[in-house]
Parts: structure tokens; C-alpha cells; sequence
């Protein structure tokens, strides 16, 4: 509560970089209406002041000072966020919003209801190519040849990273110099990270990615998916986003020169944080065009030079890795509830779906296999609701030529399953989402994939996976000796199921869903085995939440959860 109450005085939650898990309304229908009357006052209020003529200041320190007098954060975490954040607002405010969307759309709950929800309604429009018929792709015969590939996600380094300094200063980000004093001995900082609020100091994710060369030389290709920058979004600038972009940008280059890599933006990178700007707007001190124009300039180390317009317009773009397998890196940050621009336009910004239509459907035609990179998962609860339906309406048309996707941002080792929209209770497709280097909350960990590799008639499928993790308490109690790094699973063996295919990955969800022995595993793997996590245990509303994760891919269609809750309580050892 303390999470969702700040994020609504602050007007957009999330805005902290709070995980949308901590403040999503997901409860009764009363708190629903509670908090989306709540957002609903604190948005007018903000409106008011700018049709009263207050400065962005005025503003900013009035919802600094109502933040601290509720004691959620102080004044400086406040005001600092708002200030960086109210030029963006008011600009936005100034070129027309209907106001009365705003809460509907960032709580993403039928009890926040919209003023005017035609203004939202869209759709793209549908491949005029007819669906080829589905089969179910064979699994490759023994011996055939395979790719591993490296799945790199939410590194969040912090370049104020101080060792010893308050690891548990209250603040979204703690861990530096301006973190407070350390009041008892057990608060301070530890040397490799700490998992109480902290992002990762330099010497650990240059001795993570010296280990990923070292343990990986046979890594055919990188997939990154975004969040480079700290979660200080009461101070970040330009300037420092770009100097970390260019300095883990150059760091994978020299320990992997020959590899290539395909990365994606996170909604961190941007500044002010979550802000993406559909290309329409010109104006350099409010669109993005400074950090697709660095993207462009940092990603041509691995891109061809095709991909350059597409990621200067919209921060997307397609790849050819090998003949038969086409890369898709998408931009999900139009999706972010937690953008502003979502709110002046949510109708298929920079026309990214309409692109990826086509895109999918030229590689059908052309015999490729595509994998689907990003950052943000659609059907994410923080992943607008309409964006996700007709994103899932794309991989229901192309879903023998979608072979994965890929996504990070949530910072938990765990996956995705998409259904058909017709035979409804029929898995098509798998997305697969990497756990986080940084330590924030988790020990920091990594992915590796066996993909079915070139060969005739490849599916160009996920064939296993394996997640590596660094114990922090064990690293940090000698910090004279380098870190282990070890393989907390493999996703077959320790799954027990025959392959990730869609059909056998919902097979394995069904047993998350009854079988208490294969979830409490899934749990551990899910938190990268922190102990403060499991420790406290996962009760029916925990389970319930994660596992309606799984086969959610609309925010606004928790059809799929309605029975989960029901199951578990049936089980009372549960």
C-alpha cells in the first residue's frame, strides 16, 4: 500500500521504478474504487494548477511535500521525480488529453471506468495474407546442430554504487553516498551488491560478463533486453543514461568481439524515465529522437546498416541472423502505462504493430523463423491493455512463423504462454522472460538458450534453457574472493518436461496450478533463490498472482485466472 499510495500522489505509479507487482489494484472492488478516486484527485489537482498558472516548482513541491506528510518517501525522492517529470506533463497537458481516460488507463481496471473510451478503442488491421495451415512443428532429430544463445536483461548499473554506505535508507534506490547514515552495522552496503534496494556496482557486472565469456565461449548470439541505467529517478539526466549506454555497450564488445548482439530499449533508459514520444513530435526538448539517435550509433557495432531507420523513427527494428532466422526487436515502451505519451496517444504509436504485421508477414512468405525480442512483456499489468489484445492478435495469425519471444523488466526468472483465439484453451507460443543482473531486490542472474540450430526444415524453437545466478550473501561475506557463478536449473531436466514447446510448457503450468512440490521449485527459480524471498513463503494471493502471470496476455482479460484461485483453495496445505 505504501508503494501504490506514492505512485498515485506522484500521479503515475511506477514512476519510481516501484515493480508494478507492489502497487497494482488487484483486490476488492471497493479498494479499486478507492484508488481510482484517489488518482482521479490527484490528476485534477495537477490540471487545476496548471490552469491557475502554478510553475512546474509550485507543483513539484506541493506533491513533494504531500508525499513526505503521508510518510512515504521523503521530500527530495518527491519532489525531484515530479520536477524532472512536470515539463514533460505539462506539455502534454497542453496539446489536448482527455483527462478523464488517465486513471481508467494507468490502473487498468474495470472498476476506474473511462469518460470517453471510443477515444481509445483501435485496431491494426489484419494481414490480407490467409493463415496458413498450423502444424505441430517435430522435434529435431538427434545430432542436429544447435545455437546457445545469451539472454542479458535488467543490468541497472549504478555508478554511485558505494560499499558500506545504507543499504536500507527507505529510499527507491539506496546503496550511495547520499543514502544516509548507517545506523547498525547490518545495513551497510556489501561489496559485490545487496538486494535491499540496490542497483550493481561496476566490479560485479564486469565480473559477470568476464564469467559469461569464460563459462559461454560458444555463444552464437546476445539477445539484451534493455534497462541499462539505475533507478535514481529523482536525479537522472542525459547525459549520465548515455555515458552508462556507451560504457555496458563497449564492456559486452570487449569480452564477446566476435559475437553479435541484438538489443532492445528499456523504459529506464530514456529520460525522464518511461518517457518514449511517438515521432511525431519534433520538439527536441520533449521527443526521443536523442536517445534513438545514440541507439542507432551504439547498436551499429552488431546491426546492419538496414536496421538504422527504423530504430532512429520509432527505436525498433529487424535482423537477419542467419538464413532462416529473422531477429525482431520491438519497442515496447509504447505500451507503458507509465509513459506519459501513452495518455496523448495510445493508437499504435510510431506504427510499431502495423510494422511488425508486416514484417512477420513478409518473413511467412520468405520461409524465416522469427524471434521476438523487448523489454516489456505484453499483458504485463503495466503493458496497455488494448496494445497487448492486438499485439496477441498478431502472434495468433503468425504463429508458425513466431518460433519464441523474449522480454526482461519484471526482474523474475519466468515465462509467458499465449493461446489461440479460437480454440481457446490451445498454447501457441512461448515468451520467455529473463531474470535480472542488477540485485535490486533478487541475486543477479542470466539465461542461456539451446535453440534448434541451421539445418533443413529448422524450427528455429527453444529447445532448453538454463538460468545462472551468483549467491550474494556467499560473495559478500569475502569480498578477497571472486564470486561463484552457477547454474541454479536447467528448465528440462529439473521441469521434467519433454521440451518448451507450447503444449509442453502449459502442460507444466498446469502443475504449477496443482502440484505444491513443483511450484515451491518454480518459487525458488522464480526469486533466483534470495533467502529473504523465500523465507517469507508464497501464500494463495502471491500464488495467484504469479501464476495468472503465466497464461495472462491482456491486462484487462483475467478470464484465464477466474479458476486458479479456486484450485488453491482447495488444497489447504497450499
Amino acid at each position: 500500500m505504501r508503494s501504490l499510495l506514492f505512485s498515485l500522489v506522484i500521479c503515475l505509479p511506477g514512476f519510481l521504478g516501484v515493480p508494478v507487482e507492489y502497487w497494482h489494484v488487484e483486490s476488492t472492488a471497493g479498494k479499486g474504487l478507492i484508488n481510482c478516486a484517489l488518482c482521479n484527485s490527484i490528476i485534477s489537482d495537477i490540471f487545476l494548477g496548471f490552469e491557475s498558472g502554478q510553475t512546474d516548482d509550485e507543483i513539484s513541491a506541493g506533491i513533494g511535500q504531500r508525499c513526505e506528510t503521508l510518510n512515504l518517501y521523503n521530500f527530495k525522492v518527491c519532489n525531484g521525480t515530479a520536477a524532472i517529470a512536470m515539463p514533460t506533463i505539462r506539455y502534454i497537458y497542453s496539446l489536448g488529453v482527455i483527462q478523464g481516460n488517465i486513471c481508467g488507463m494507468l490502473l487498468q481496471t474495470e472498476n476506474c471506468g473511462f469518460s470517453d473510451p471510443g477515444v481509445l478503442e483501435w485496431s491494426v488491421a489484419p494481414s490480407s495474407v490467409p493463415k496458413p495451415p498450423v502444424t505441430e512443428p517435430a522435434l529435431p532429430p538427434a545430432g542436429s546442430p544447435i545455437l546457445k544463445v545469451l539472454h542479458l536483461s535488467d543490468i541497472h548499473w549504478d555508478p554511485e554504487y558505494l560499499e558500506g554506505s545504507n543499504a536500507a535508507c527507505g529510499d527507491p534506490l539506496c546503496c550511495r553516498a547520499s543514502s544516509g547514515e548507517v545506523v547498525n552495522a547490518t545495513d551497510a552496503a556489501g561489496y559485490w551488491g545487496d538486494r535491499r534496494g540496490c542497483d550493481l556496482p561496476w566490479r560485479t557486472v564486469e565480473n559477470a560478463v568476464s564469467h559469461m565469456a569464460q563459462q559461454h565461449p560458444d555463444t552464437a548470439y546476445i539477445i539484451w533486453t534493455g534497462d541499462l541505467t539505475p533507478h535514481d529517478t529523482w536525479s537522472t539526466d542525459k547525459d549520465e543514461n548515455l555515458m552508462i549506454i556507451d560504457r555496458l555497450m563497449t564492456l559486452i564488445q570487449q569480452y564477446f568481439p566476435n559475437v553479435p548482439v541484438y538489443p532492445t530499449l528499456g523504459n529506464h533508459e530514456s529520460h525522464p524515465v518511461n518517457t518514449f514520444a511517438p515521432p511525431e513530435i519534433t520538439d527536441v526538448e520533449f521527443n526521443t529522437a536523442w536517445l534513438y539517435d545514440e541507439a542507432d550509433r551504439q547498436w551499429a557495432r552488431w546491426l546492419p546498416a538496414d536496421a538504422s531507420s527504423s530504430v532512429r523513427y520509432g527505436g525498433y527494428y529487424t535482423a537477419l541472423v542467419q538464413p532462416g532466422l529473422r531477429i525482431v526487436s520491438m519497442n515496447m515502451n509504447y505500451c507503458y502505462i507509465f509513459n506519459y505519451w501513452t495518455y496523448y496517444k495510445s493508437q499504435d504509436p510510431a506504427s510499431i504493430l502495423t510494422w511488425l504485421s508486416q514484417v512477420l508477414e513478409d518473413a511467412e512468405l520468405a520461409g524465416e523463423k522469427v524471434h521476438i525480442l523487448s523489454h516489456i512483456p505484453p499483458g504485463n499489468l503495466d503493458c496497455w491493455t488494448i496494445f497487448s489484445r492486438e499485439f496477441a492478435k498478431i502472434i495468433n495469425r503468425f504463429e508458425s512463423t513466431v518460433a519464441a519471444q523474449f522480454y526482461g523488466h519484471t526482474h523474475k526468472d519466468e515465462y509467458k504462454i499465449f493461446y489461440d483465439l479460437e480454440e481457446v484453451n490451445r498454447p501457441i507460443n512461448v515468451a520467455f522472460v529473463a531474470p535480472s543482473l542488477t540485485t535490486s531486490s533478487d541475486n543477479p542472474g542470466y539465461r542461456i538458450y539451446t535453440v534448434d540450430g541451421q539445418r533443413t526444415g529448422s524450427t528455429w524453437a527453444v529447445l532448453d534453457h538454463s538460468s545462472w545466478i551468483m549467491n550474494l550473501t556467499v560473495a559478500n561475506q569475502d569480498p578477497s574472493i571472486d564470486p561463484v557463478w552457477f547454474e541454479l536449473y536447467q528448465a528440462k531436466r529439473d521441469y521434467a518436461v519433454a521440451d518448451l514447446s507450447p503444449r509442453s510448457m502449459d502442460a507444466f503450468y498446469q502443475q504449477l496450478v496443482t502440484d505444491d512440490t513443483v511450484f515451491q521449485m518454480y518459487f525458488e527459480h522464480y526469486y533466483k533463490k534470495s533467502e529473504e524471498r523465500l523465507e517469507k513463503g508464497c501464500d494463495i494471493d502471491c500464488r495467484t498472482k504469479l501464476l495468472c502471470f503465466i497464461i495472462t496476455t491482456d491486462p484487462l482479460d483475467q478470464s484465464r485466472c477466474q479458476n486458479i484461485r479456486q484450485i488453491l483453495s482447495q488444497h489447504p496445505d497450499f
